[in-house]
């Protein structure tokens, strides 16, 4: 499969009522590290009102082939819903064994084996979002369609096994000189499969603001990853600490329905204070949005 050209059609398959922030839910990502500890515990999350949650590792701190680990992983999701916490979501590991846009089709086969795994875990836990990283980095400009096309052959398969799992893939955006940098790249990245979604991460946006690229993708976001950058690189920094325009990604997405969480995946963060952020971002959006129809009428 040859990487395509950006169209319209693959970006924005249908229009969607817009929707309200006001009933989206807060979450997110919960980070799993050595020997099974999280970055927040789930009895906190449940103080603070956060009942969504995304479940993510490194796999050289995590491995969750092991037995062992999969059990704990398993009991983790069984409490989280005893406390009335949705898994959202499940953010497939990254790295170079990860790779889906590898030029060499045995190491790429390897990628998604691990892969497809995990999507049959997500199954077993019903977790009915996965999030996927198009590559790793860094990508050489020579080697750059290239990649895309053996993500683009990737992505069709893995969203053929996923989609008779009933378990959607959001292709994450990603920074610097990784695969779908840019709205107009994400959309090559989706043509592969019209079942795919984007998991749009803000930090991760430098080549164009979050609100352009939320505009242009559409109806094809399934989930998101919220936290602030310095508009030079990643930073994961807490919404408001950086130089993210809040009320335009707000807006942007309530414009194009998105009805997902707001993920966040901020760190190192507790959960009151993410708790506050969200009633805050809220607050000033509302505000914002009130003194623009004041204006205009």
């Amino acid at each position: 499969m040859n990487a395509k050209r950006y169209t319209r059609k693959a970006a924005d398959r249908t229009a969607s009522a817009p929707s309200d922030p006001r009933r989206w839910r807060p979450g997110t990502s919960l980070q799993i590290g050595p020997g099974g500890a999280t970055n927040m515990k789930l009895e906190e999350l449940h103080a603070a009102d956060i009942r969504c949650i995304e479940l993510a590792w490194r796999n050289d701190e995590f491995d969750i082939f092991d037995s062992a680990n999969e059990r704990m992983l398993g009991r983790l999701a069984a409490r989280a819903r005893e406390l009335g916490i949705e898994i959202w979501s499940l953010h497939l590991p990254y790295g170079e064994a990860w790779d889906v846009s590898v030029i060499h089709s045995g190491d790429r086969d390897a990628a998604i084996s691990r892969h497809l795994r995990l999507l049959g875990m997500a199954d077993r836990w019903n977790i009915r979002t996965t999030v996927l990283h198009p590559s790793w980095e860094p990508i050489p400009q020579a080697e750059r369609q290239q990649r895309l096309s053996a993500c683009q052959q990737s992505l069709a398969l893995l969203s053929e096994s996923s989609s008779r799992l009933g378990v959607r893939i959001a292709v994450e955006c990603l920074p610097r000189t990784c695969l779908g940098h840019t709205s107009e790249e994400m959309a090559v990245l989706l043509e592969a499969d019209e079942r795919l979604g984007v998991c749009c991460d803000v930090n991760h946006l430098t080549r164009e603001t979050p609100a352009r690229f939320i505009q242009a993708l559409g109806s094809r976001l399934f989930t998101v990853h919220m936290s602030d950058n310095d508009g030079i690189d990643e930073r994961h920094w807490l919404p408001g600490q950086g130089v993210i325009r809040w009320n335009d990604v707000i807006g942007a997405l309530a414009d194009r329905g998105y009805d997902g969480p707001f993920m966040f995946e901020a760190r190192p963060v507790q959960p009151s204070r993410l708790a506050d952020c969200w009633r805050e971002l809220l607050t000033d959006y509302v505000c914002d949005q009130r003194e623009r129809k004041e204006e205009g009428s």
